[in-house]
């Protein structure tokens, strides 16, 4: 049995009107939503228990400019919150968070999250370009659940439905906007606000745009799999990497408080960085490009949710989040694992197995023979 409510008109009002309701009643500490900068920038997420921010804000804002999963990250790395708050987070947005609740980098415990069906955002660039014009369409476009010149990247996410959150809005290819309790969590939030109903039914009006994007998403794996398809290519395509680790600053599943590609790890001599010139025959500078990001990809490419922030943040247009997104699924199809989807589920790399992987190499035993 489902449990939810509908609300009547846009659903940018719809959230907002949760919003207020939730903070009159004072059922959390507050809110956690995207508002539009003081300087019309962007978007990024605000902790307020203060009504007109609220009336402000954009619950579903056409960019990302911040991923949200780090703001949980921020507010709860160093313990819990003495009160709940509830944070709106996109789709990919919660399935990183849940990502870092298993490695207690986010208390999931100290939020009620709510998301949405997620119909992508513009490239960062074009909203700098034209920040008034992108906002325009956007509100004109969401309301048609189909958003024109989307990143690649979201107009191929098969992941787009809020179900993993505490209250999922429903809101595409419907005259209302549906509200549903997906845990207790959401479930008891709505019925202290007096609006939790029983649901029989909760149809799926979905499927032809999971067709279409799932259509995308084979094509980008042939299209763009042949175009990174050997290690010259792969090269290649780095090639304009200006090492500024702007991929790095911005992925919520990157946490570690040092990096290594920081660190005095590889801070060498005048005389080595000769020496491997004189080897080459010349020597890029900044040096070990493809080792950053190599690194980063065995890092990090099992929690990959493909939230696209690396490649928005990439100054030089290195096509760094669909990398991440073909190689990331790859290597979580060999482990069978889906990030953010089954909290009880560890991330491979810290589930230690006798034997695994057998089909990829000789078993220790035989090889002792």
């Amino acid at each position: 049995m489902l449990y939810g409510y509908t609300a009547s008109g846009f659903v940018v009002d719809a959230i907002r009107d949760l919003l207020k309701e939730v903070l009159s009643e004072d059922l959390v500490s507050g809110v956690l939503v995207p508002v539009k900068s003081d300087f019309g920038d962007g978007y990024f997420h605000v902790f307020t228990k203060e009504q007109e921010v609220v009336e402000r804000s954009m619950p579903v804002a056409p960019v990302m400019c911040y991923q949200g999963a780090r703001a949980l990250s921020k507010l709860t790395q160093k313990g819990s919150l003495s009160k709940k708050a509830l944070a709106v987070l996109r789709p990919c947005e919660v399935r990183a968070a849940r990502e870092l609740s298993k490695i207690n980098q986010v208390d999931l415990g100290s939020f009620v999250i709510l998301s949405f069906e997620c119909p992508g955002v513009y490239p960062l660039k074009d909203y700098l370009n034209d920040a008034e014009g992108v906002d325009e369409r956007f509100l004109k476009e969401l309301e048609s659940f189909s958003l024109s010149s989307t990143r690649q990247l979201c107009g191929m996410c098969e992941d787009f439905t809020g179900e993993l959150a505490d209250i999922e809005v429903k809101f595409a290819n419907r005259k209302e906007v549906l509200f549903l309790a997906h845990s207790d969590t959401g479930r008891q939030l709505l019925e202290a606000l007096g609006k939790c109903q029983e649901i029989t039914e909760a149809e799926d009006m979905l499927e032809e745009i999971r067709n279409q994007r799932h259509s995308a998403r084979e094509d980008f794996r042939k299209d763009f799999g042949a175009f990174v398809g050997s290690p010259d290519r792969l090269i290649d395509v780095l090639s304009s990497c200006i090492n500024c680790h702007n991929c790095r600053s911005v992925c919520p599943i990157c946490y570690c408080r040092e990096c290594f590609f920081d660190s005095t790890a590889l801070r060498v001599s005048p005389q080595l960085y000769i020496e491997r010139a004189q080897r080459k025959g010349g020597l890029r500078f900044l040096p070990d490009t493809v080792l950053f990001h190599l690194g980063r990809m065995n890092h990090m490419s099992l929690s990959c949710v493909s939230c696209g922030m690396c490649e928005d943040a990439c100054p030089m247009n290195v096509p760094v989040g669909r990398l991440f997104s073909l190689v990331s699924e790859r290597v979580r199809a060999v482990f069978d694992y889906k990030p953010g989807y089954n909290l009880e589920e560890p991330i491979p790399v810290l589930d230690y197995k006798t034997e695994e992987l057998e089909e990829f190499e000789v078993p220790y035993l035989e090889s002792r023979e």
